[in-house]
């Protein structure tokens, strides 16, 4: 990876600053919670070029970022119009992943979100994980810590015998990112949309991805509803390979 500009030392936080759009509303005129998942991943996005690592820069080398697992906790939703700022810091490295927080934050400083997130760095051609770079390590060191200090053990899937369809997403043209894969907000809509109603704050989510889909692929949910939680599979309809699952828990 490279340290960005010679001689120039990284921040090791970004922040930006969002209006939310009518586009990104829903019917309750506040952001959508895949919107959110947007927001996080511009955010990320441009620090990791501000410090040299965009995906661009890595593709060119072979390489791409992957997000492998995110934990969100979400106390409030911010409303159409409104102003807020995403932070975004790397926390160093958790076995294979690259581990990264996020915090919004109103107008007024009121805490809206945190998320914790590890990313996995993969070798395109044959789709290996690699080992994170010194520099992931390094520049942690003067990173605020871990909002939420999750050590990212499997999730539960939905028990066969109790699990019931939810709703399908198919992968259409316009979810697709530069590695030509359903971009990773586009399996975390899939998941949400799987869920029997709208997930709304306070609520703790929790997604593990842990397969690839493509343009035209149709991603069937299963669901089961636990004690204080709901648990979602999403698999591939033409392999039935595991592309992700999540947990949902009304709580934070």
């Amino acid at each position: 990876m490279s340290a960005g500009t010679p001689g120039a030392v990284p921040a090791s936080t970004f922040a930006e600053r969002f209006r939310i759009r009518a586009s990104e509303m829903g019917p309750d005129a506040r952001l959508r919670l895949p919107a959110l998942f947007d927001l996080f991943q511009e955010a990320a996005g441009n620090h990791a070029t501000a410090l040299g690592w965009g995906s661009d820069v890595l593709l060119l080398r072979g390489q791409t970022w992957i997000l492998s697992r995110l934990t969100l906790k979400l106390a409030a939703l911010p409303a159409w119009r409104e102003e807020i700022t995403v932070e975004t810091w790397p926390t160093g490295v958790h076995r294979l992943w690259a581990l990264r927080e996020f915090r919004v934050a109103a107008a007024d400083g009121t805490e809206l979100a945190r998320a914790t997130s590890g990313w996995i760095l993969l070798a395109v051609a044959t789709k290996r994980p690699l080992r994170q770079a010194p520099e992931v390590t390094e520049i942690a060191k003067a990173s605020p810590p871990r909002l939420i200090p999750d050590a990212f053990e499997p999730l539960a899937a939905p028990e066969e015998a109790a699990a019931v369809p939810g709703t399908p997403s198919r992968v259409t043209r316009y979810d697709l990112d530069l590695n030509e894969h359903a971009n990773n907000v586009t399996i975390l809509r899939a998941l949400l949309t799987a869920l029997p109603r709208a997930a709304a704050p306070p609520l703790t989510f929790e997604a593990d991805f842990r397969g690839e889909a493509f343009e035209g692929d149709v991603l069937l949910a299963h669901v089961q509803e636990v004690a204080g939680a709901t648990r979602v599979l999403l698999s591939r309809e033409t392999d039935g390979k595991e592309v992700a699952r999540a947990v949902l828990a009304s709580s934070v």
